[in-house]
């Protein structure tokens, strides 16, 4: 039997059996569910949003005031077109009333989050034991569909921890990439010399797999088609974290001679939608999840709501996300019954460069920001190639701590030679399309 085969069939559920989880229960669930029709998901999933409309309405003293004041009710949402009445969920929200929204009644322990925004504004929150099997489940299923599986060698281009990482947690990440099979390898300072070294390391490795933040991918297949390099037996590349463009999916063919797989996820709910074999559209995780698209006047793309089914604790309903896209009414020839994203309109990052020939990817400083809770949102500008300007809008002073740590994630990626600083301000600028820009270079 197949590495891959023992880890599903019997070490997962093994280990996850004696903590009495449900992540193995959900990835044969989703396996399932994902062959339904398209109104039998609909149907599941609109019993799901009502438990969790009756478990908000009843134990969370925010809904249960937010909804009071524009006098709605429970009785009141009998159907989809009743639950898009519901005023949204935004993340300013989220970050004042964050005791609020946890529920009296969570079923299950509260385990915090955080996430760095999409538009620059981080966010801290909790979710259940239960909601993160969800979300891990769904998150294996997205990855299935290139046809990775837990087990097949996988190469990540991917983020590091944050702050200072005992031995015993080095050790116990060491230990859970080992029987994965997963080489992971940093990538927020991207260089030749990186590059290089990733090659060595993936041909000794043997990958079957390539994930990674787009804008990796993109340095390093541009690294091995200006070298005329190939790493042999790569089977499908996943993209992660920033949005997909045409051009990046013909770099990626012409460097691994595979197609890319687009996925989109977010800190709040992990995996929300990925490709299929079809390449035509994202499959939404529609059992976990229930994605909205708010309609554009203009006809553009719409701002998406999200509300996730299962995290009890926490419940995010018609949450606003920061991103905008556009949902579609495609029946994908796949056969899965799940609704699809058609796009998702690409939030602004760009990759900042220094002046001995690094480049820093835009999702370090989301990475490591979320981390710091004095921040309530930022900017990065390259004021030129010695000097990088971090402002940050601050709910308080920063702590001798938060200094601490950005000084020494700062450093894990800069040399001496570039300077960053921190510039407290009282408001960060927009685009006229009212979004931020969370990086700004200097082309």
């Amino acid at each position: 039997m197949k590495y891959h085969r023992i880890l599903e069939s019997f070490l997962i559920p093994a280990y996850y059996g004696v903590r009495r989880r449900s992540y193995p229960r959900w990835c044969d669930f989703l396996e399932r569910s994902q062959w339904w029709s398209s109104e039998q998901v609909r149907e599941f999933q609109w019993a799901e949003a009502r438990r969790l409309l009756e478990h908000a309405f009843c134990t969370v003293p925010y809904y249960k005031r937010k909804y009071a004041a524009v006098g709605i009710e429970l009785g009141d949402i009998k159907k989809g077109e009743d639950f898009a009445k519901l005023p949204p969920l935004s993340r300013e929200e989220v970050n004042a009333h964050q005791a609020e929204l946890c529920s009296q009644t969570p079923n299950g322990r509260l385990i915090p989050h955080a996430t760095g925004g999409s538009s620059g504004v981080p966010t801290r929150f909790f979710i259940t034991p239960n909601s993160y099997d969800w979300r891990c489940a769904a998150s294996a299923r997205a990855y299935s569909w290139s046809g990775y599986r837990v087990g097949k060698r996988a190469l990540y281009l991917w983020g590091a921890p944050v702050g200072t990482v005992s031995r015993f947690q080095r050790v116990k990440l060491d230990s859970y990439r080992f029987l994965r099979r997963e080489l992971v390898v940093p990538t927020f300072a991207q260089t030749p010399e990186l590059w290089q070294k990733t090659f060595e390391s993936a041909l000794r490795f043997r990958p079957k797999f390539i994930v990674g933040y787009v804008s990796s991918l993109e340095q390093f297949a541009q690294f091995l088609i200006s070298r005329d390099l190939i790493i042999p037996g790569i089977q499908a590349v996943l993209a992660a974290a920033e949005p997909v463009h045409e051009a990046t999916r013909d770099l990626v063919l012409q460097a691994f001679q595979v197609p890319l797989f687009d996925t989109y996820g977010s800190r709040e709910f992990m995996s929300i939608a990925a490709e299929c074999e079809v390449h035509n559209g994202m499959h939404i995780h529609a059992e976990n999840l229930l994605v909205e698209a708010q309609a554009d006047a203009n006809g553009g793309p719409s701002e998406l709501l999200i509300t996730d089914l299962h995290n009890y604790g926490m419940p995010f309903i018609r949450y606003r996300l920061g991103d905008c896209g556009w949902l579609s009414d495609f029946v994908c020839p796949c056969g899965r019954g799940l609704p699809l994203i058609r796009r998702i309109e690409g939030r602004v990052l760009e990759v900042l460069r220094t002046r001995d020939g690094r480049a820093i990817s835009p999702i370090l400083w989301r990475h490591v920001l979320k981390d710091v809770p004095e921040v309530k949102e930022f900017e990065v500008r390259q004021i030129s190639m010695e000097e990088i300007l971090l402002s940050v809008m601050l709910s308080r002073p920063l702590s001798e701590s938060s200094e601490a740590l950005l000084r020494h994630e700062m450093e894990k990626v800069f040399t001496p030679a570039t300077r960053v600083i921190i510039k407290p301000v009282d408001a960060i600028p927009r685009l006229p399309s009212g979004k931020r820009r969370l990086t700004v270079g200097i082309g």
